[in-house]
């Protein structure tokens, strides 16, 4: 044995091409089969890609050991940035012997209905909850809080299937929402049956949904890392929404987030450093999004792995700081004693580009948008010839891509947003 790998766990393949670009340590792909030939991928070195079904525990332990044997290397460390794949990427780093949060804090986290009713156990702001399959449990609770509600998926991401219910008649209709497209998303691994911790049946996120009260206020994402007992706060956004969108959907991160009066850092550090350990968290990296109500962190989703979407172009481009190089790090043993949020100088965004219908890309010109001295970074998620699907369908494939730019401080977001969909120029059919 010579040196270490890291080994990365079900990823993408724009985060493939990324990390070799900017992470400068040996690094393994365990990726799905279906990305296999993808166009991100052409410039990879195919040696350090396998292509595995990530369902199959057995067989992806029987490639890496024979990867490993092979090279005469040994595993470093093990990372994930996919929900979907952690649990997996805990299980591989136990069989490997090597540090990862455990399955069953994973596990707690992925059921947001559990999260929640642990949080509130431990005295931690987040919203009152209960998970219903059906439309009387819901309107029930609706009654009893006599409140908005918002309706959620048991272990979804971003905005996908959030509902936001004032009136009966907006419950009536979620349910109903929930009910034919929950069973159709069955085979998407976010989807799967969630094992339990206490020895019961499996939660089916097909079946059942998370009702809970609305919580008012700005919202903001932050991750964290926790380490030896102590908190290091990596990054800090805020959250724009975008209202002309399916509720949750984001318009645009910020960075530096603009906190309202009332906020302490340090509070929200202990309330981290709280929430991790109520879920049986005691080592890891996080990302979480979190409420700000009258000056109380009010906590709402947490997940073990770096923050998504835009966030890590937003923040490299904002401070400097890669997030996902950090996050490496921390998992392979590489991570510095004490880390920091660098706060940006200036104000910085990424703005979300939405498509506004559905169809076959046959023409996508960028260039009036990278003709903006303010634009620092476009990135395209889509192509000529790639589909566009719109919610309920599908709620992650209608984002084209984003920009980071780096704007005037009185910037208007909605008018900015609306300028630069403008400016991208796209044709469908």
């Amino acid at each position: 044995m010579q040196h270490g790998i890291m080994i990365v766990v079900g990823t993408t393949p724009d985060y493939v091409a990324r990390l070799c670009r900017t992470y400068t340590e040996p690094i393994l792909f365990i990726l799905d089969p279906r990305f296999n030939n993808h166009s991100f991928l052409a410039n990879v070195d195919p040696s350090i890609l396998l292509f595995t079904p990530l369902e199959e525990y057995e067989e992806i332990l029987g490639s890496i050991n024979t990867y490993l044997s092979m090279n005469k290397i040994y595993p470093q460390g093990v990372a994930c940035f996919d929900c979907e794949h952690l649990l997996t990427a805990s299980k591989l780093a136990q069989s490997l012997g090597l540090p990862f949060p455990s399955p069953e804090a994973i596990i707690r986290t992925r059921n947001k209905f559990e999260s929640r009713r642990l949080w509130r156990k431990a005295a931690i702001n987040s919203p009152d909850a209960i998970l219903a399959s059906s439309l009387g449990e819901t309107l029930e609770f609706f009654d009893k809080l006599k409140k908005p509600v918002v309706l959620k998926p048991i272990s979804g991401s971003g905005s996908e299937l959030l509902f936001r219910c004032e009136k009966k008649e907006n419950i009536m209709e979620s349910v109903k929402i929930m009910k034919e497209q929950l069973p159709k998303r069955r085979i998407n691994p976010l989807f799967k049956p969630l094992p339990s911790t206490l020895g019961e049946p499996p939660v089916d996120p097909c079946n059942s949904w998370i009702v809970e009260e609305f919580i008012s206020g700005p919202e903001f994402s932050c991750d964290f890392i926790l380490n030896d007992g102590d908190i290091a706060i990596i990054r800090e956004t805020g959250k724009i929404k975008a209202d002309d969108q399916s509720f949750g959907s984001i318009l645009a991160y910020t960075a530096p987030p603009s906190y309202p009066e009332g906020f302490s850092i340090e509070n929200l550090a202990q309330t981290l450093e709280k929430a991790a350990k109520a879920l049986g968290f005691t080592w890891g990296y996080f990302m979480i999004d979190f409420i700000i109500q009258n000056g109380n962190v009010v906590i709402i989703e947490m997940a073990s792995r770096p923050g998504g979407d835009s966030i890590p172009d937003l923040i490299e481009k904002a401070n400097g700081c890669d997030i996902l190089t950090t996050y490496l790090n921390l998992m392979s043993g590489r991570c510095p004693a004490k880390q920091e949020s660098k706060i940006p100088s200036d104000v910085f965004a990424s703005i979300n580009i939405y498509a506004r219908q559905e169809g076959v890309i046959i023409d996508l010109d960028p260039s009036q948008i990278l003709s903006l001295s303010w634009i620092k970074g476009l990135f395209l998620k889509k192509g000529v010839g790639d589909q566009v699907h719109l919610p309920p369908n599908d709620y992650d494939n209608r984002i084209l891509g984003y920009c980071v730019i780096c704007p005037d401080p009185q910037w208007d977001p909605i008018s900015t947003y609306y300028y630069l969909q403008g400016r991208l120029k796209i044709s469908l059919k």
